[in-house]
This record gives C-alpha cells, sequence and structure tokens, in this order.
C-alpha cells in the first residue's frame, strides 16, 4: 500500500511531468542537430543520440551526484554550439566528397570522438581538483557564449522550420508564402510556450502544450486531408531516410582516414565546445546552489559528469549536463528516490524501440517553435534581463563577445572573450590599492624599549619612517600606482621621509614588471637619500632585484627582515649612531633626570643591590613569583616567552636605564616571560622583602620607586596613545 500513499503519487506525478519534460527537450535538441540541408533527411540519427543522451547522462547523474534531485539530459548550450560545430563539419566532409548517409554517420562519429574528449576532461578536472578554476571565468565572458548559444538556437529553429537561415541574408532572397506562414506559426507557437511556462503554474502545462501542438498539427492536416507523406513532401513533419527505424549510432560509427583528419581539423572548435560545457555546468551548479541554498562539491559534480558524457559517448551521444529548471522541479516535490529518471529512461526507450514511425510523426513546427522559445530564453537572460544586474562594461563585453562568436564563430569569440576578460580583470584589479596600510614610524616602534634620552630623540625623527603594508598579487598595473604613490610622496616631503619600510608579508605574487617596478622605487629613493627596507620578501625577488639593480644579493638579504618591528629597529640604531649619548652614564644620574630631585635619586639607589650577568645568563624565569624589580644600568635583557613549548619568542628587548619586571611586582603576580641578559648586563634589583620593611617604615625611597613606577607607565600609555591615534587616522 505504501506505494500508492500520498507521498508517492506525488514522486510519479513530478516524476512524469519531468520525464515528459526531458522527452520534450530530447526531440527537440536533436531535431536542433541537423539543421544542416546536408544531414536534415537523417535527422533520426541525432534524435537517438539525443535520447541516449537524455537515458545515459540522466541515469548516471542521479545515481552519482551529491545533490540527490539532479536531472541530467541535453543541455540547450552545448547543442547549439556542436549544431554549429556539424553545419561546418557536414560541409567540410561533403567537399571531401562524402554524401548521404555515409556523410550523416562520419558526422556521428566525430561527435562520439568530441563527447569522449570533454568528458575526459571534465573528469580531470574534477579527479585534479581544478575545478574551482572554473569560478573565475569572468560572468561576462561566460554570459557572452551562452548569449551567442542562445542567438544559435533561435537561428537554427527558424531554419529548421523554414529553411531561411537568419546568419545568411542571401536566403531570404526568394521566400515563399508557405514559408512565411511556417515562419509566423513557429513565432506563434513559441510565445504560447513561454505563456505556459511563465505564467501556468502546473507542471504538466508545458509538456501537454508541446504534445497537444503535435495534436493540433496532425487535427489541421487532417482537415486540410495531407497525408503524412504530402505533409512530409511540403516540409510540415519530419522526414526519416532510409528505413523507418532508429538504432545505435556507436555501433554505425565510421572511423576513417576522413573522419580523423576532420576531427583533427576541427580540435579548435571542439575547444569551444569543452569550453561551454564547462561554463554550462559551472552557471548550472551555481544557480542550484543560490535556489536551494546550499554549497555543492563542484569537483565531484564535474568528476560525475566526466563519467556521464564518456558513457553517453561511447554509446553513441554527447554532452548532457543537469538540467537547472528540472533539477529545482525535482527537489521542490522532495522526491526520495529517482522517479524522474527512471520514468524519463521508460519514456526515451519507448520512443527509441518503437522507432522511425514516432519520429515521422512530429511536426517540424512543434519542435522548432520549442527549441526557439529555449533559445529566446537564454538570449533574452544575457542580452536584455542582465543590462539591470551588471555594470555597463561587463554588459558591452557580453554584447561584443556575442556578436563576434555570432560572425565569427566560437574561436574567435573563445580568444577575445579570453583576452577581454584578461584586460578588464587588470584594469580592475589596478584600481584596487596594494597598500593594505600606509603608517608613519610613529604607530610602529621596534621592540626595543629604551633610556629617556634616546626615546625622546626617536619620538621626533619616527616621523620620517613610512611603513606600506602591501597586499594581493603585485604585477605592471597595481605596482605602477604604489609606484606613483612613493614617488609623489617623495617629490613632496621637502625631506621629512628618510626610510622605507615595504611589507610583503600579504602579497601572494610578484610578476616580472612588478619587480621592475620595485626597482624604481629602489632608484626614486636613491635620489632622495632615502633607505629602504622590505619585510619578507621572497628568495626571489631579492635576487632578481640585487640583479637589475646590480648589487650584490646580500646587501639586498641585509635589508630584508622578518618583521616589520626588526625593521624598526635596525632603522633606530642607524638614527642613534648619527647622534652620540652619554652611555657611560650612571643610573643614579638616570634618577636624578626622572625625578628632578637629587635627594630621591640618592634615597632610591641606597637601597638597591647591583648583579651581574653574563650573555645568555636567565635573571628570572617564566613562572617564577615576582620577588623583585629591576633597573638596568648597562648591556640589554630580553623578554622571552614560552607560551608556545619548543619554541621561544622574543616579546621586547630593553636597554640602558629602564625599569623591568615592574607589572608583576606591583600586582604580586607570577612572572609572564624569562629576563635573559644579552652581552654583559648590569642591573640593580629590590627585592619584596626589603620593599615591605621600607613601606612599614613610610621610608622615602618608597615615594621615589612608586613616583618612578608611575612615571615609566605614563609614558608607555602616551606611547601607546599616540600609536592609536596615527592607526586610526
Amino acid at each position: 500500500m505504501s506505494f500508492f500513499s500520498k507521498a508517492a503519487r506525488s514522486d510519479f506525478g513530478s516524476g512524469i511531468a519531468i520525464a515528459l519534460l526531458s522527452l520534450s527537450y530530447a526531440l527537440s535538441y536533436g531535431a536542433l542537430l541537423f539543421t544542416s540541408p546536408l544531414l536534415t533527411p537523417y535527422i533520426g540519427f541525432a534524435i537517438t543520440a539525443a535520447l541516449i543522451t537524455t537515458v545515459v547522462t540522466g541515469i548516471a547523474v542521479a545515481y552519482l551526484s551529491r545533490m540527490k534531485f539532479s536531472i541530467a539530459g541535453p543541455d540547450s548550450s552545448s547543442v547549439a554550439v556542436i549544431a554549429s560545430l556539424f553545419f561546418l563539419v557536414s560541409q567540410n566532409l561533403s567537399d571531401k566528397g562524402l554524401q548521404g548517409e555515409a556523410l550523416a554517420l562520419s558526422t556521428l562519429t566525430i561527435m562520439v570522438l568530441i563527447t569522449l574528449l570533454t568528458g575526459v576532461v571534465m573528469f580531470l578536472l574534477g579527479y585534479f581538483k581544478l575545478g574551482n578554476f572554473i569560478r573565475f571565468v569572468p560572468i561576462s565572458v561566460a554570459g557572452g557564449f551562452l548569449a551567442a548559444a542562445g542567438c544559435l538556437m533561435v537561428s537554427g529553429a527558424i531554419v529548421l522550420a523554414t529553411g531561411l537561415d537568419p546568419m545568411d541574408a542571401s536566403s531570404f532572397a526568394e521566400v515563399s508564402d508557405l514559408q512565411v506562414i511556417k515562419l509566423a506559426a513557429v513565432l506563434a507557437l513559441a510565445v504560447f510556450y513561454w505563456y505556459v511556462s511563465g505564467y501556468i503554474d502546473n507542471n504538466l502545462a508545458l509538456p501537454a502544450a508541446i504534445f497537444g501542438s503535435i495534436f493540433l498539427a496532425h487535427t489541421i492536416f487532417a482537415f486540410y486531408g495531407f497525408s503524412i507523406e504530402q505533409a512530409q513532401e511540403m516540409g510540415l513533419l519530419l522526414e526519416v531516410a532510409g528505413e523507418t527505424k532508429l538504432f545505435v549510432p556507436a555501433t554505425q560509427a565510421v572511423l576513417d582516414r576522413n573522419v580523423l583528419t576532420t576531427f583533427v581539423e576541427f580540435l579548435p572548435e571542439t575547444l569551444a565546445v569543452i569550453v561551454v560545457v564547462g561554463l554550462a555546468i559551472l552557471l548550472i551548479i551555481a544557480g542550484i546552489e543560490l535556489e536551494r541554498n546550499f554549497d555543492s562539491d563542484l569537483n565531484h559534480e564535474l568528476k560525475i559528469h566526466g563519467y556521464a558524457i564518456g558513457i553517453s559517448g561511447i554509446l553513441g551521444g554527447f554532452a548532457g549536463l543537469v538540467s537547472l529548471s528540472r533539477s529545482l522541479l525535482n527537489a521542490e516535490k522532495r522526491s526520495r528516490f529517482p522517479v524522474a529518471a527512471f520514468l524519463t529512461t521508460v519514456f526515451c526507450a519507448g520512443v527509441f524501440f518503437i522507432g522511425g514511425d514516432v519520429i515521422a510523426l512530429l511536426p517540424q513546427i512543434s519542435l522548432a517553435a520549442m527549441v526557439l522559445f529555449l533559445g529566446a530564453q537564454i538570449a533574452f537572460r544575457w542580452l536584455v534581463t542582465t543590462f539591470n544586474t551588471i555594470d555597463r562594461v561587463e554588459y558591452f563585453m557580453i554584447l561584443v563577445i556575442a556578436g563576434s562568436t555570432l560572425y565569427a564563430g566560437f574561436i574567435f569569440g573563445l580568444g577575445l572573450g579570453v583576452v577581454a576578460g584578461c584586460i578588464l580583470f587588470s584594469a580592475r584589479a589596478s584600481i584596487v590599492s596594494i597598500v593594505r596600510s600606509q603608517l608613519s614610524g610613529e604607530a610602529y616602534r621596534s621592540r626595543i624599549v629604551r633610556s629617556t634620552d634616546e626615546e625622546e630623540f626617536l619620538d621626533g625623527s619616527h616621523k620620517t619612517i613610512r611603513i606600506y603594508e602591501l597586499q594581493g598579487f603585485l604585477f605592471f598595473g597595481t605596482a605602477h600606482n604604489f609606484y606613483t604613490l612613493i614617488k609623489n610622496q617623495l617629490e613632496n616631503n621637502d625631506n621629512d621621509i628618510r626610510h622605507l619600510i615595504l611589507s610583503f608579508r600579504h602579497v601572494s605574487g610578484i610578476d616580472a614588471s612588478a619587480e621592475q617596478i620595485l626597482q624604481k622605487i629602489f632608484y626614486a629613493a636613491d635620489k632622495y637619500d632615502c633607505t629602504v627596507s622590505t619585510i619578507e620578501l621572497p628568495k626571489r625577488e631579492q635576487l632578481s632585484l640585487a640583479r637589475l639593480l646590480r648589487r650584490s644579493p646580500a646587501l639586498i638579504a641585509d635589508q630584508n627582515y622578518a618583521a616589520i618591528y626588526d625593521a624598526m629597529e635596525a632603522i633606530e640604531e642607524s638614527m642613534l649612531r648619527e647622534r652620540e649619548f652619554d652611555t657611560a652614564g650612571s643610573l643614579q644620574k638616570w634618577f636624578e633626570l626622572r625625578f628632578d630631585s637629587k635627594s630621591s635619586a640618592e634615597d632610591l639607589i641606597k637601597v638597591l643591590k647591583p648583579k651581574e650577568f653574563e650573555d645568555g645568563e636567565v635573571i628570572c624565569r617564566q613562572g617564577d613569583h615576582s620577588d623583585e624589580i629591576y633597573f638596568l644600568d648597562r648591556g640589554r635583557v630580553d623578554v622571552v616567552s614560552h607560551e608556545i613549548p619548543g619554541q621561544p619568542f622574543r616579546i621586547y628587548s630593553y636597554m640602558r636605564h629602564t625599569l623591568l619586571g615592574e607589572m608583576g611586582f606591583v600586582r604580586n603576580e607570577d612572572r609572564s616571560a624569562d629576563l635573559v641578559a644579552r652581552g654583559p648586563t648590569v642591573v640593580y634589583s629590590l627585592s619584596r622583602e626589603i620593599y615591605n620593611q621600607l613601606e612599614e617604615e613610610r621610608d622615602p625611597a618608597i615615594d621615589a620607586l612608586l613616583q618612578l613606577v608611575s612615571v615609566t607607565l605614563s609614558d608607555r600609555v602616551i606611547s601607546a596613545n599616540r600609536t592609536i591615534a596615527e592607526l586610526q587616522a
């Protein structure tokens, strides 16, 4: 009884609707393939190929895709390109002496080869996980191809129904009344299909309209007394040459020298087929993702499409793709099983086995109207709807690529699309600044805490430093804009800029033209007596830059640092060398400068205990209790963190006449890092025991110590505020 449940009936109902649509599309697309006058008498072969494609790709995609609601079959875009290719191939084979059924079978054999190659490429793209590269194709390039495909479908539909080629003005020199009537009927029927599809909310409406038009056509033929043979002679019904039965084209494949040489000659056009198939898969998958609000695995879908297309080619079909409209319809019905794929197989197999007698009953007008309706939908979407959804430059590109494709063929359109896409990307990428942030030296300080006199000197000198954090990919456009920025700032800086720091930490790549721009930046810096330091410049670019500047690679490497802080430290050291400081001054002198009072300095110095350390000796360890506060008299002390086991990290370094360990001491906490002597070092320490004793005695040294701590902390707050203000600016 479960089979007759409401859910089962829903599955079956939606499956019938989708199966009828799939059958309609298969018949229409098959008719579109052989619009060449040389191939039209053998249109049954093409319809057979379309039926095989519908069955094979439908079953394969339904069972292998991770989108379990997927319905696959012939795709309008790829069929339009293949149809235009067949037109050229048939003419080429005809020039080589092939005619009749041999010509049709040779054309189908070439189709099999094209399909197999397409399947292999799709599979390899998915297998090697290269599918995401398709996502980088500009929408304007894809839109131009698909718009051209839609226009070709419209043109093919008119050729199928009337024999008049809209792409060839000479074909309209002599137009019969019957051709005018056919054209009017096709246009009217296509409009009717459009109305039914867009305004009648019923899944069976469009299939009913299609098969209803077939029944109506036969009713009209009967009314006027036309027999099947007479209707075929007048071009009102499809005419199948030879035996009126269908067969698998692959079993009749003709693989001879003519076929192979023709296939090789048309390899560029085959590339266009592969490109259109890849773009169509991308756009269809993207459309399903948007409608169903989920992310698909594009590489997996490409791989299973490669399987499906390959099997289709082996059996004599062509490239079939997942269908956006039918898949979404199946998803809306929440079908639990691939009922639609099963019913599509039954319907198409039924037509396949009944044979050409069914094909002979199909009115050309009905099939042509269906093809025209589908082609007009695609062309309207990309040539009209996109006018209000994308910017004018991309819309203009769609028009140019579509027009050039229709005028000169898909290969010319493909080449133009690639060139136009590259130019558009380069132009737009050049507008985006590669400068992630631009700061003065006041926003970035080195990790060196220095004496008061040195800090005061550096406070006035940091403004001569400019730091540029770069991002993205550096090529001729973006790099030249950056060079212009540097050049203008150097020309208008009144000698305020003396040091440039260029950080490449967030740069993903540098091309050869950008390396030459870097050379110009170095030359401009030399002209204005300005140094250039680089951060994380790759080794290859270092060697290239050294060659361009005719400098030693070691010199370029010496100017390259691991972090901005390291470059700032080197620049600060060079600044300090320009002025002599009293490095031999005593600790008491420093206290006197900080307190403006000799007595306060004397009160503090008398309670401190001097200690000497050798290079690498640990003064205190991370995790120890803060029992001492330190005053650095001579040497250097590094603050080293061990938060990551086995990877010690230098947080800060302290130079002469600086205060260390005050935060942990005041807050009575454990040490957050090691203090390590670098070189011969002398520090003065105050233990917590003595501090508590002096506090109980209300010794003046305590007031002096607290005053020094408060002044030190206030200096750091002022420096931090200055950095924040610079960053916000």
